[in-house]
């Protein structure tokens, strides 16, 4: 089993991050899982073709990172059996120093990075025009540098493990949050974290990650500044894309007739 690559590679110069929500998912919720597993291939491909024709510009493909991650709805319309036990599900609405905090959005994440803005530009517009009418861009976010956990050196914090389900070894939960402050507090789990402009005020954008949800929902509730949005996802690892790239997982205890199955 292997991990999406966005994980374990530092962000480069450039990163976009977008969250989509999906009209009538119920109904189409396998064909968007399929078309979110191609994306790495397909920033792969066109990668190649970028950069092929810009001398002295060329990136080597580990340069390029997408990853994908699907949110609670998504998963539990497409397999039976949660990626965790005790369940995967969105975050509810809370207060953090008299501030409402919303509660957690989104059907996909994705984040893409790589040295050239453009490229990320143009990778997010094919993935847009693959998802059609029926995809709601609810969150958009293009960012460049920002300081980063070295997650690689850390993923046994990380990483799910053969301990719990199989077939999602190698896998990950991401938590995102936006914050209308300057975010000069520490994080003992692993992230990737961002300051940015909104209009005139500073904001910070965090992307952390754990092998353990509920760690990751407890942090997210004992933040010291309220989030403006969150958004947590389960980021499979490459094997398990493949899976359902290639139509949907057919064996294990997440096939979809796993639950008819002694």
């Amino acid at each position: 089993m292997q991990a999406q690559s966005g994980i374990l590679t530092p962000p480069k110069q450039h990163s976009l991050i977008q969250i989509y929500n999906f009209d009538s998912l119920p109904l189409i919720a396998m064909n968007v899982v399929r078309i979110g597993a191609q994306i790495p291939g397909m920033a792969s491909e066109l990668e190649s073709e970028f950069f092929k024709d810009r001398p002295g510009n060329n990136l080597k493909g580990s340069e390029v990172s997408a990853l994908v991650g699907f949110g609670p709805m998504v998963w539990i319309l497409i397999t039976p059996d949660a990626p965790v036990r005790g369940g995967f599900h969105s975050l509810d609405e809370t207060d953090i120093d008299d501030t409402e905090v919303p509660a957690t959005e989104g059907d996909m994440f994705l984040y893409f990075s790589s040295k050239n803005k453009e490229f990320n530009r143009i990778l997010a517009d094919k993935v847009k025009e693959l998802f059609g009418p029926s995809g709601n861009l609810i969150e958009e976010l293009v960012l460049e540098g920002g300081a980063h956990s070295d997650i690689a050196g850390q993923k046994e914090q990380v990483l799910l493990d053969s301990s719990g389900n199989l077939d999602t070894v190698q896998s990950s939960f991401v938590l995102t949050q936006k914050f209308i402050s300057e975010d000069n507090f520490s994080c003992e789990i692993p992230q990737y974290k961002f300051s940015h402009k909104m209009g005139l005020e500073l904001a910070t954008y965090t992307v952390t990650f754990s092998k353990n949800l509920q760690k990751l929902s407890d942090y997210a509730d004992d933040v010291p500044h309220p989030a403006v949005s969150r958004g947590i996802f389960f980021v499979p690892s490459l094997d398990l894309l493949t899976s359902l790239r290639m139509g949907g997982i057919r064996m294990g205890s997440l096939a979809i007739n796993a639950k008819w199955k002694e």
